[in-house]
């Protein structure tokens, strides 16, 4: 298993986009909640992780196109998107989702407290990376629907995920409870790392015709 994992790119991004923040928050010395609640924590972060991964699972990612394929790596990228896009998409509901097990405020009040706080700045980047991640998910789904270009739709893509991403990043830095000092870093670096491969200027080569895949 080692040794396939050894040999393909694809399973390496997705090893470290999974273990890296799995073990920074098993080493974590996070006061301690419901199953429930841990749980959930868990699954956004993965999908959190994962979102901030796709900027490495493209085209422009030329360690991972020269091991593998573009359009091995465009397909990871789909199947990562579908499943990351989703989660992070009821990720404000499932914050109140354990409220309908627990006395206190209702659920809806306290989903309703959340997303009107605009004073929080990080709820207010939260709020924006929500809208711009629906965007992106519904876009993405209804591509050859849409009225443009592959190559006009690629750039909107690429310029609408850098903006959702960058958003919940600030989110997450000033809201999320998981976030000390080395989940800090691990993601600050996950982000950097693909803006830059992703920015990274390169020799100019032929389109590959891939958006009929």
């Amino acid at each position: 298993m080692a040794e396939y994992i050894k040999n393909n790119v694809q399973l390496q991004i997705l090893v470290g986009l999974i273990g890296m923040p799995l073990m920074i928050w098993a080493a974590g010395n996070y006061p301690q909640r419901t199953l429930l609640k841990e749980s959930l924590s868990v699954v956004t972060i993965l999908a959190f992780s994962l979102m901030i991964g796709l900027l490495y699972l493209t085209r422009t990612n030329r360690f991972a196109v020269q091991k593998a394929t573009i359009r091995k790596v465009i397909s990871l990228h789909k199947i990562v998107g579908y499943v990351a896009v989703p989660v992070l998409l009821v990720h404000p509901f499932l914050l109140v989702l354990p409220r309908f097990f627990e006395a206190g405020i209702a659920p809806g009040e306290a989903f309703r407290i959340m997303v009107t706080t605009i004073s929080s700045p990080g709820i207010v980047f939260g709020l924006a990376a929500w809208c711009l991640l629906l965007i992106l998910g519904a876009t993405s789904l209804l591509r050859k629907m849409l009225p443009l270009q592959y190559q006009t739709w690629r750039t909107m893509h690429c310029m609408v995920a850098f903006a959702c991403i960058s958003s919940a990043v600030f989110h997450v830095l000033d809201l999320g409870r998981h976030a000390n000092l080395l989940m800090t870093l691990f993601i600050l670096l996950l982000f950097a790392g693909g803006v830059y491969q992703t920015t990274e200027k390169r020799p100019a080569q032929s389109f590959v015709k891939d958006n009929k895949s």
